[in-house]
Protein backbone atom coordinates (compact mmCIF):
# COMPACT_ATOMS: atom_id res chain seq x y z
CA UNK A 1 0.00 0.00 0.00
CA UNK A 2 2.92 2.38 0.57
CA UNK A 3 3.59 2.17 -3.18
CA UNK A 4 0.12 3.54 -4.02
CA UNK A 5 -0.71 7.18 -4.61
CA UNK A 6 -3.85 8.57 -2.98
CA UNK A 7 -5.83 11.67 -4.01
CA UNK A 8 -8.30 13.22 -1.55
CA UNK A 9 -11.04 15.31 -3.17
CA UNK A 10 -12.64 17.67 -0.68
CA UNK A 11 -9.38 17.80 1.27
CA UNK A 12 -10.11 21.07 3.09
CA UNK A 13 -13.48 19.83 4.28
CA UNK A 14 -14.04 18.31 7.70
CA UNK A 15 -13.99 14.67 6.61
CA UNK A 16 -11.52 15.08 3.74
CA UNK A 17 -8.92 16.85 5.85
CA UNK A 18 -8.99 14.06 8.43
CA UNK A 19 -8.69 11.41 5.71
CA UNK A 20 -5.65 13.13 4.22
CA UNK A 21 -4.03 13.58 7.63
CA UNK A 22 -4.55 9.96 8.63
CA UNK A 23 -3.09 8.61 5.38
CA UNK A 24 -0.15 11.01 5.48
CA UNK A 25 0.64 10.22 9.12
CA UNK A 26 0.75 6.54 8.15
CA UNK A 27 3.48 7.34 5.61
CA UNK A 28 1.42 7.09 2.41
CA UNK A 29 1.84 9.22 -0.72
CA UNK A 30 -1.08 11.66 -0.36
CA UNK A 31 -2.22 14.35 -2.77
CA UNK A 32 -4.87 16.85 -1.65
CA UNK A 33 -7.05 18.68 -4.17
CA UNK A 34 -7.66 22.29 -3.07
CA UNK A 35 -9.66 24.99 -4.83
CA UNK A 36 -7.23 27.87 -4.37
CA UNK A 37 -3.47 28.01 -4.71
CA UNK A 38 -1.93 28.24 -1.26
CA UNK A 39 -4.83 26.53 0.51
CA UNK A 40 -3.66 24.05 3.11
CA UNK A 41 -5.06 21.71 5.72
CA UNK A 42 -4.73 23.78 8.89
CA UNK A 43 -5.05 21.03 11.49
CA UNK A 44 -1.64 19.70 12.63
CA UNK A 45 -0.15 16.61 11.01
CA UNK A 46 3.26 14.95 10.87
CA UNK A 47 3.22 13.26 7.46
CA UNK A 48 3.69 14.77 4.02
CA UNK A 49 0.81 16.02 1.86
CA UNK A 50 1.25 17.32 -1.69
CA UNK A 51 -1.27 20.00 -2.67
CA UNK A 52 -2.78 20.26 -6.14
CA UNK A 53 -4.94 23.18 -7.23
CA UNK A 54 -8.21 22.38 -8.98
CA UNK A 55 -11.92 22.01 -8.54
CA UNK A 56 -14.70 19.66 -9.57
CA UNK A 57 -16.04 22.00 -12.22
CA UNK A 58 -12.67 22.31 -14.00
CA UNK A 59 -11.99 19.12 -15.97
CA UNK A 60 -8.48 20.17 -17.01
CA UNK A 61 -7.44 20.56 -13.37
CA UNK A 62 -9.02 17.21 -12.52
CA UNK A 63 -7.08 15.44 -15.28
CA UNK A 64 -3.89 16.92 -13.90
CA UNK A 65 -4.80 15.90 -10.36
CA UNK A 66 -5.62 12.25 -11.12
CA UNK A 67 -2.62 11.59 -13.38
CA UNK A 68 -0.65 8.71 -11.88
CA UNK A 69 -3.10 8.28 -8.97
CA UNK A 70 -4.11 4.78 -7.84
CA UNK A 71 -6.88 5.55 -5.32
CA UNK A 72 -9.26 8.52 -5.24
CA UNK A 73 -11.22 9.32 -2.07
CA UNK A 74 -14.09 11.72 -2.71
CA UNK A 75 -15.66 13.48 0.26
CA UNK A 76 -16.97 16.50 -1.64
CA UNK A 77 -20.57 17.38 -0.79
CA UNK A 78 -23.05 20.22 -0.82
CA UNK A 79 -24.36 19.84 2.73
CA UNK A 80 -22.88 23.12 4.01
CA UNK A 81 -21.39 24.99 1.01
CA UNK A 82 -17.98 26.62 1.33
CA UNK A 83 -18.24 28.73 -1.83
CA UNK A 84 -20.66 29.98 -4.48
CA UNK A 85 -21.77 27.12 -6.67
CA UNK A 86 -21.09 24.64 -3.88
CA UNK A 87 -24.69 23.50 -3.61
CA UNK A 88 -25.54 19.81 -3.79
CA UNK A 89 -26.65 19.85 -7.42
CA UNK A 90 -23.45 21.40 -8.76
CA UNK A 91 -21.14 19.33 -6.57
CA UNK A 92 -22.67 15.99 -7.45
CA UNK A 93 -22.97 16.73 -11.17
CA UNK A 94 -19.29 17.65 -11.23
CA UNK A 95 -18.44 14.49 -9.29
CA UNK A 96 -19.92 12.45 -12.15
CA UNK A 97 -17.32 14.03 -14.41
CA UNK A 98 -14.62 13.17 -11.88
CA UNK A 99 -15.56 9.48 -12.10
CA UNK A 100 -15.25 9.54 -15.89
CA UNK A 101 -11.89 11.33 -15.74
CA UNK A 102 -10.60 8.81 -13.19
CA UNK A 103 -11.58 5.95 -15.50
CA UNK A 104 -9.79 7.57 -18.41
CA UNK A 105 -6.67 8.04 -16.26
CA UNK A 106 -6.58 4.41 -15.12
CA UNK A 107 -7.41 5.00 -11.44
CA UNK A 108 -7.75 1.60 -9.76
CA UNK A 109 -10.09 2.34 -6.84
CA UNK A 110 -12.68 5.04 -6.12
CA UNK A 111 -13.87 5.65 -2.53
CA UNK A 112 -17.14 7.57 -2.25
CA UNK A 113 -18.59 9.08 0.92
CA UNK A 114 -22.35 8.67 0.60
CA UNK A 115 -25.68 8.84 2.43
CA UNK A 116 -28.58 6.58 3.45
CA UNK A 117 -31.37 5.64 1.09
CA UNK A 118 -34.69 7.36 1.80
CA UNK A 119 -38.20 6.96 0.41
CA UNK A 120 -38.43 10.70 -0.34
CA UNK A 121 -34.86 11.21 -1.52
CA UNK A 122 -36.01 12.70 -4.84
CA UNK A 123 -36.90 15.75 -2.73
CA UNK A 124 -33.47 15.92 -1.05
CA UNK A 125 -30.83 17.12 -3.55
CA UNK A 126 -27.80 15.81 -1.62
CA UNK A 127 -29.30 12.33 -1.30
CA UNK A 128 -30.51 12.27 -4.90
CA UNK A 129 -27.09 13.33 -6.16
CA UNK A 130 -25.20 10.76 -4.12
CA UNK A 131 -27.51 8.01 -5.39
CA UNK A 132 -26.64 8.96 -9.00
CA UNK A 133 -22.95 8.72 -8.11
CA UNK A 134 -23.50 5.28 -6.61
CA UNK A 135 -25.30 4.12 -9.76
CA UNK A 136 -22.50 5.47 -11.95
CA UNK A 137 -19.85 3.72 -9.87
CA UNK A 138 -21.75 0.44 -10.12
CA UNK A 139 -21.19 0.63 -13.91
CA UNK A 140 -17.52 1.59 -13.64
CA UNK A 141 -14.54 -0.70 -14.36
CA UNK A 142 -12.86 0.85 -11.31
CA UNK A 143 -13.18 -0.89 -7.98
CA UNK A 144 -15.66 1.14 -5.92
CA UNK A 145 -16.04 1.35 -2.16
CA UNK A 146 -19.08 3.30 -1.03
CA UNK A 147 -19.52 4.26 2.62
CA UNK A 148 -23.05 5.33 3.54
CA UNK A 149 -23.17 7.25 6.80
CA UNK A 150 -26.11 8.68 8.78
CA UNK A 151 -26.18 11.98 10.70
CA UNK A 152 -22.82 13.25 11.98
CA UNK A 153 -23.09 13.86 15.73
CA UNK A 154 -20.71 16.82 15.69
CA UNK A 155 -22.83 18.55 13.04
CA UNK A 156 -26.34 17.85 14.25
CA UNK A 157 -25.93 18.45 17.98
CA UNK A 158 -24.32 21.82 17.21
CA UNK A 159 -27.06 22.88 14.79
CA UNK A 160 -29.58 21.59 17.35
CA UNK A 161 -28.42 24.30 19.76
CA UNK A 162 -25.20 23.09 21.36
CA UNK A 163 -22.50 25.36 19.93
CA UNK A 164 -20.22 24.74 22.92
CA UNK A 165 -19.73 21.16 21.66
CA UNK A 166 -18.34 22.29 18.31
CA UNK A 167 -15.59 19.96 17.06
CA UNK A 168 -12.12 21.39 17.63
CA UNK A 169 -10.89 20.92 14.06
CA UNK A 170 -10.35 24.17 12.17
CA UNK A 171 -12.16 22.48 9.26
CA UNK A 172 -15.29 21.56 11.24
CA UNK A 173 -18.42 21.72 9.08
CA UNK A 174 -20.13 24.00 11.61
CA UNK A 175 -17.29 26.56 11.27
CA UNK A 176 -17.74 27.10 7.53
CA UNK A 177 -18.35 30.62 6.29
CA UNK A 178 -21.81 29.75 5.01
CA UNK A 179 -24.25 32.62 5.45
CA UNK A 180 -27.30 30.58 6.36
CA UNK A 181 -25.33 28.34 8.73
CA UNK A 182 -23.85 31.35 10.53
CA UNK A 183 -27.29 32.94 10.81
CA UNK A 184 -28.82 29.71 12.14
CA UNK A 185 -26.13 29.27 14.78
CA UNK A 186 -26.49 32.92 15.72
CA UNK A 187 -30.15 32.26 16.49
CA UNK A 188 -30.05 28.82 18.12
CA UNK A 189 -26.42 28.01 18.90
CA UNK A 190 -26.65 28.83 22.61
CA UNK A 191 -30.01 27.20 23.36
CA UNK A 192 -28.45 24.49 25.51
CA UNK A 193 -26.16 26.71 27.54
CA UNK A 194 -28.53 29.66 28.02
CA UNK A 195 -31.94 28.04 28.20
CA UNK A 196 -31.41 24.31 28.66
CA UNK A 197 -33.18 23.55 25.37
CA UNK A 198 -32.30 21.33 22.40
CA UNK A 199 -33.94 21.21 18.95
CA UNK A 200 -34.89 17.61 18.12
CA UNK A 201 -35.60 16.79 14.45
CA UNK A 202 -38.53 14.37 14.52
CA UNK A 203 -39.16 14.80 18.25
CA UNK A 204 -37.87 13.33 21.49
CA UNK A 205 -38.42 9.67 20.58
CA UNK A 206 -36.90 9.97 17.10
CA UNK A 207 -33.33 8.75 16.89
CA UNK A 208 -30.21 8.03 14.89
CA UNK A 209 -27.07 5.86 14.87
CA UNK A 210 -25.08 9.10 15.06
CA UNK A 211 -21.44 8.88 14.08
CA UNK A 212 -18.52 11.21 14.74
CA UNK A 213 -16.84 12.79 11.73
CA UNK A 214 -13.58 11.25 12.97
CA UNK A 215 -15.07 7.79 12.54
CA UNK A 216 -16.38 8.57 9.06
CA UNK A 217 -12.79 9.49 8.15
CA UNK A 218 -11.59 6.21 9.66
CA UNK A 219 -14.06 4.30 7.46
CA UNK A 220 -12.88 6.06 4.32
CA UNK A 221 -9.23 5.41 5.19
CA UNK A 222 -10.15 1.79 5.84
CA UNK A 223 -11.71 1.67 2.39
CA UNK A 224 -8.63 3.25 0.82
CA UNK A 225 -6.40 0.59 2.43
CA UNK A 226 -8.78 -2.34 1.95
CA UNK A 227 -6.88 -5.46 0.88
CA UNK A 228 -9.63 -7.01 -1.26
CA UNK A 229 -10.42 -6.30 -4.90
CA UNK A 230 -14.23 -6.56 -4.65
CA UNK A 231 -16.64 -3.66 -4.70
CA UNK A 232 -18.05 -2.73 -1.28
CA UNK A 233 -21.27 -0.95 -0.29
CA UNK A 234 -21.20 -0.42 3.46
CA UNK A 235 -24.08 0.98 5.47
CA UNK A 236 -22.47 1.99 8.72
CA UNK A 237 -23.36 4.12 11.68
CA UNK A 238 -21.95 5.00 15.05
CA UNK A 239 -21.64 2.82 18.13
CA UNK A 240 -25.03 3.78 19.61
CA UNK A 241 -28.56 4.29 18.32
CA UNK A 242 -29.82 7.20 20.42
CA UNK A 243 -33.12 9.02 20.60
CA UNK A 244 -33.05 12.78 20.97
CA UNK A 245 -34.30 12.31 24.52
CA UNK A 246 -31.30 10.10 25.28
CA UNK A 247 -29.02 12.63 23.58
CA UNK A 248 -30.52 15.40 25.74
CA UNK A 249 -29.91 13.33 28.90
CA UNK A 250 -26.25 12.76 27.97
CA UNK A 251 -25.84 16.49 27.30
CA UNK A 252 -27.56 17.38 30.58
CA UNK A 253 -25.17 15.14 32.48
CA UNK A 254 -22.17 16.69 30.73
CA UNK A 255 -23.29 20.29 31.30
CA UNK A 256 -24.44 19.74 34.88
CA UNK A 257 -28.09 20.52 34.17
CA UNK A 258 -30.87 18.53 35.76
CA UNK A 259 -32.78 18.52 32.48
CA UNK A 260 -32.57 19.56 28.83
CA UNK A 261 -35.96 20.45 27.39
CA UNK A 262 -36.69 19.06 23.92
CA UNK A 263 -38.00 21.41 21.21
CA UNK A 264 -39.49 19.04 18.61
CA UNK A 265 -38.93 19.86 14.95
CA UNK A 266 -41.45 17.88 12.84
CA UNK A 267 -40.41 17.06 9.27
CA UNK A 268 -43.12 19.24 7.72
CA UNK A 269 -41.56 22.45 9.11
CA UNK A 270 -38.20 22.25 7.25
CA UNK A 271 -40.05 20.76 4.27
CA UNK A 272 -42.19 23.90 4.06
CA UNK A 273 -39.11 26.11 4.43
CA UNK A 274 -37.40 24.15 1.67
CA UNK A 275 -40.24 25.03 -0.70
CA UNK A 276 -40.09 28.69 0.34
CA UNK A 277 -36.29 28.89 -0.06
CA UNK A 278 -36.03 27.01 -3.37
CA UNK A 279 -36.66 30.03 -5.69
CA UNK A 280 -33.99 32.08 -3.92
CA UNK A 281 -31.20 29.71 -2.82
CA UNK A 282 -30.56 26.11 -3.83
CA UNK A 283 -28.07 25.74 -0.97
CA UNK A 284 -30.52 26.89 1.72
CA UNK A 285 -33.29 24.75 0.23
CA UNK A 286 -30.96 21.73 0.40
CA UNK A 287 -30.17 22.48 4.05
CA UNK A 288 -33.88 22.44 4.91
CA UNK A 289 -34.31 19.25 2.84
CA UNK A 290 -31.63 17.54 4.92
CA UNK A 291 -33.31 18.71 8.12
CA UNK A 292 -36.61 17.20 6.96
CA UNK A 293 -34.81 13.95 6.11
CA UNK A 294 -33.22 13.69 9.57
CA UNK A 295 -36.59 14.53 11.16
CA UNK A 296 -38.40 11.94 9.06
CA UNK A 297 -36.00 9.00 8.94
CA UNK A 298 -32.68 7.75 10.21
CA UNK A 299 -31.51 4.15 9.72
CA UNK A 300 -30.94 1.63 12.48
CA UNK A 301 -27.53 0.61 11.23
CA UNK A 302 -24.75 -0.90 13.31
CA UNK A 303 -21.04 -0.50 12.55
CA UNK A 304 -20.11 -4.15 13.08
CA UNK A 305 -19.64 -5.09 9.42
CA UNK A 306 -17.59 -1.98 8.63
CA UNK A 307 -15.38 -2.44 11.68
CA UNK A 308 -14.64 -6.04 10.73
CA UNK A 309 -14.09 -5.58 7.00
CA UNK A 310 -12.18 -2.30 7.17
CA UNK A 311 -10.24 -3.12 10.37
CA UNK A 312 -11.36 0.01 12.20
CA UNK A 313 -10.47 1.27 15.68
CA UNK A 314 -13.15 1.61 18.40
CA UNK A 315 -15.68 4.33 17.60
CA UNK A 316 -16.49 7.43 19.61
CA UNK A 317 -19.70 7.42 21.62
CA UNK A 318 -21.49 10.73 22.15
CA UNK A 319 -20.06 10.82 25.68
CA UNK A 320 -16.55 10.25 24.27
CA UNK A 321 -17.07 13.05 21.78
CA UNK A 322 -18.29 15.50 24.42
CA UNK A 323 -15.39 14.62 26.72
CA UNK A 324 -13.00 15.66 23.94
CA UNK A 325 -14.83 18.70 22.57
CA UNK A 326 -17.22 20.30 25.10
CA UNK A 327 -15.74 23.63 26.18
CA UNK A 328 -18.21 24.66 28.88
CA UNK A 329 -20.10 27.94 29.22
CA UNK A 330 -18.43 31.19 28.21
Amino acid sequence: MNMLKFLVVGATGHVGSQVAIRLANMGHDVRALVRQKGSRIRDPYEGKITYLTGELGDEASLRNAVAGIDVVISTANGVVPQHNGGDAGNVNRSALSLIRICEEAGVKRFIQSSVPTYAREEHVPELRGKRLLEQRLAESPMQSIIIRNPAFMDVFIVFAGFLQAQEKSLHATTKRQYGFGKMWLGMVGNLVEKYGMLIAPGGASHGSPMIATRDVAEMLVGGALYEGDDNLLIEAGGPQWLTWQEIAEIIAQKTGRTKITIIPLPAWVPRLNQALARPFSAAVANTFALMSFVADYQPRWTPDRAIEILKLPPQLTLSDYLAANYRGPK
